[in-house]
């Protein structure tokens, strides 16, 4: 008898055999659906999924493999890469090449090599041996003799149909369309690779995971109700484009997969009115499940609890929260497993968490991949993608509409920054509006004046902010926030003004803006010193919005904060120039921003913004792809594909940054207390309560951090913050990371 997987303690009878585990992983397995063929199968492979399944350990019919199987535990037998373990992947990798056609079988060879270190490069740029070439090169004498061993009823199967594809025009868009292909298939074999072990050698914690499918219908009927019973808290035309945009919404849902849009200003409703399209779309075309994406983990706690308010989703079924700082109070073992591969009905996520699994090449990252085919998927505030990465997303949400049956929208206050046009080559066509008058819903809905004003220095802006009962100032960086907050509380007291940056952790973060809401529909004085933190989608609601001068994208957003709910004539916006030195990006922005103003008067017109994305995104060609990621997808023909080098190019967050785990109120030091435990550090639990009370920093101000003595590693990973004395209940971490790097600064 062969063997997959052992159990310690445990006689061989107990063991599991491994052509049940190969037929499990390949969908041969009636009895579950958790089988590469049956991921497969939603984007038309199943025949690949299925051999991905057969094939991914052949190895293991090795007599050596068995061997070190009898000798040691399963999980370490496992672990391939180690010294002394048996290379067990190389084997299926090495088979597929020379049983299939060239081109398919080197594709079947990427994803089984890769099943448990992650996708290879074809070519290590190292000079090492874990690209995919010199493992196909690679001789060992049991790599034959697990061949001889192997049944015929796994070792040979016919070839598998090639990709149905729908292939765009040039070399390099094929060769990604194929790479993806490769990625999809990967994702596929890694999740059921997965959850066929864990059913196994976990069994207690399989019967956990959630078998929750998208009851659309039931849904849609859930969230009608909802809407029906919003209060009507902003003035008659605010309700009336609210409901405009709705019914706009509802009617394109009937349409055809493919590319949307709703361009409707900020306080217009998008966040309801998006989720009805995406139910009753998904509803009508059989998908699987709906993504939202945002740009930033701070909004996305406010956006699951709307979703689940809305979906009386009171037990967490429906709506999954998957980002760094997920509420541990909301979560349970199923929504934990949960996050591991998105296998739930309704996804709240990141830009960064979405986008970078598009190109991740990690096992732990890929396996949620393929969930992401037939989905219905909201980018939220699309126009905040970087620049540096618009070529490579765009290519991927392009094939995301392509060849695996999503729908994706782009959700803006603005006009499209992304769709095709002259001198925007690389944008996405057929792009179908869902609002049937953006320009008229902006104007209807046209609530604040921008004004334009000088250099503005601190003592100014202090005085300014005093002299004004409500008011939200918002600045370029951490650092400036801080100092114009720290003055403006020197001069008012404590409790007459309030600070929001990303230097407080996010249980700080939403406690404040809590206040902050509160205060305003009291109709009390409110005088807030921001960074760009509260402009993502934060609803609050001020007659003056005081904005330092940034890209124009940002400025819209900051006046969304402004008369949100219309019940001023109009509300007050102010541009002003600081001396303050701002990070790259955003100086980029802002240079846009007053090249602009030079031939626009009005700040927040069609035209001004048209103007301002041809400046900002249109032009930058050579930035389009900053870090080449396309070009480790060049040759269609021969599938030289690198991976890992376009994952590690793939950074939405380009600079690194680390975790400080910080004492914010009680439970917060408690925490820092059961961590600083040596029992503790591996506490998962623990770990992810944790995530609530951390701070992230660049690596420089890690490094200073440790060296000072103010924070201590544990595991060589989370950051706790032992100085306690340097995180502020007013503005958070301290001036001591605030210093050297300007990239530390932001938000």
């Amino acid at each position: 008898m062969f063997y997959a997987h052992s159990k310690a303690e445990q006689p061989e009878t107990e063991w599991e055999p491994l052509v049940d585990h190969l037929r499990s992983v390949a969908g041969d397995d009636l009895e579950s659906p958790d089988g590469a063929s049956h991921f497969a199968s939603v984007f038309h492979a199943e025949q690949w999924g299925r051999l991905l399944g057969l094939w991914h350990d052949i190895g293991k019919y090795a007599a050596v493999f068995q061997s070190y199987l009898r000798q040691a535990c399963s999980e370490r037998a496992d672990h391939e890469h180690a010294p002394g373990r048996v290379d067990h992947s190389t084997v299926g990798a090495q088979h597929a090449v020379n049983a299939l056609p060239p081109g398919i079988g080197r594709l079947i060879a990427y994803a089984i090599a890769g099943h448990h270190g992650g996708l290879p490069d074809a070519i290590d740029p190292d000079g090492g041996l874990s690209g995919l070439d010199a493992r196909l090169g690679k001789y060992e004498p049991y790599f034959e003799d697990a061949l001889r061993r192997a049944p015929a009823s796994i070792r040979d199967q016919s070839c598998p149909e090639p990709p149905a594809l729908d292939l765009a025009g040039s070399r390099q868009q094929r060769a990604f369309q194929i790479a993806f292909f490769g990625r999809m298939l990967f994702s596929c074999l890694v999740d059921a690779d997965f959850l066929a072990t864990e059913r196994f050698m976990a069994a207690d914690r399989a019967q956990h995971r959630p078998d929750q499918r998208l009851h659309a219908t039931e849904l849609i009927v859930r969230l009608d109700q909802a809407i029906a019973a919003l209060p009507l808290d902003a003035s008659p035309g605010v309700n009336r484009c609210r409901a405009g945009l709705h019914d706009a919404c509802i009617a394109s849902a009937a349409h055809e997969p493919g590319l949307y849009s709703i361009t409707a200003p900020t306080g217009s409703g998008k966040t309801l009115s998006s989720l009805a399209f995406a139910l009753r779309h998904a509803d009508r075309h059989n998908l699987r499940r709906v993504i939202y994406v945002l740009p930033f983990t701070s909004i996305i706690e406010q956006n699951a609890k709307v979703f689940r308010d809305a979906l009386n989703d009171s037990d967490g079924r429906i709506v999954l929260e998957h980002h760094s700082s997920t509420n541990p109070d909301h979560e349970d073992t199923r929504s934990r497993l949960a996050c591991e591969n998105w296998d739930a009905p309704i996804i709240v996520t990141t830009n960064v968490q979405f986008l970078e699994s598009l190109f991740a090449c990690q096992t732990s990252r890929g396996r949620k991949l393929h969930r992401i085919a037939r989905s219905a998927i909201v980018l939220d505030e699309a126009q905040t993608l970087p620049v540096e990465m618009l070529k490579p997303t765009l290519a991927a949400i392009d094939e995301l509409r392509r060849n695996y049956g999503c729908t994706v929208v782009l959700c803006s206050a603005t006009q499209p920054a992304l769709i095709r046009r002259d001198g925007f080559d690389i944008g996405l066509d057929h792009v179908h509006e869902i609002v049937p008058d953006p320009a008229a819903m902006a104007r209807d809905l046209e609530r604040v004046r921008v004004e334009q004003t000088g250099l503005v220095d601190d003592t100014d802006l202090v005085e300014r902010l005093a002299d004004t009962d409500r008011v939200l100032c918002v600045l370029n960086t951490r650092r400036h926030a801080s100092q114009v907050f720290n003055m403006l509380r020197d001069r008012l007291g404590d409790g007459r003004c309030w600070h929001l940056s990303a230097a407080m952790c996010p249980i700080h973060r939403q406690e404040v803006v809590r206040t902050i809401r509160e205060r305003l529909d009291r109709g009390e004085s409110c005088r807030v010193v921001s960074t760009s933190v509260i402009e993502a989608g934060v609803d609050v609601d001020f007659p003056v919005v005081l904005r330092a001068m940034a890209g124009l994208d940002s400025i819209v957003q900051a006046a969304g904060r402004c008369n949100r709910r219309g019940r001023l004539d109009f509300g007050r916006v102010v541009v002003f120039e600081t001396d303050v030195k701002p990070p790259p990006y955003i100086k980029r922005g802002a240079e846009s921003t007053r090249e602009v103003l030079s031939k626009y008067s009005d700040l927040l017109s069609n035209d001004a913004i048209e103007s301002y994305f041809r400046l900002h995104f249109w032009r930058h060609k050579d930035r389009w792809d900053k870090n080449n990621v396309l070009d480790c997808f060049r040759d269609p023909a021969r599938l030289i594909f690198n991976y890992r080098q376009a994952a590690h190019r793939y950074r939405i967050i380009e600079q690194t940054q680390e975790s400080v785990v910080v004492p914010f109120d009680d439970a917060g030091g408690k925490i820092i207390d059961a961590l600083l435990g040596i029992e503790a550090r591996l506490d998962r639990d623990l770990l992810r309560r944790a995530q609530r009370y951390t701070v992230s920093v660049s690596d420089w101000a890690a490094k200073h951090l440790i060296e000072s003595g103010a924070c201590v590693r544990l595991d060589n990973r989370l950051l706790v913050l032992c100085r306690r004395s340097m995180y502020d209940n007013w503005t958070g971490l301290g001036d001591g990371t605030q210093s050297g790097s300007p990239e530390d600064l932001i938000t």
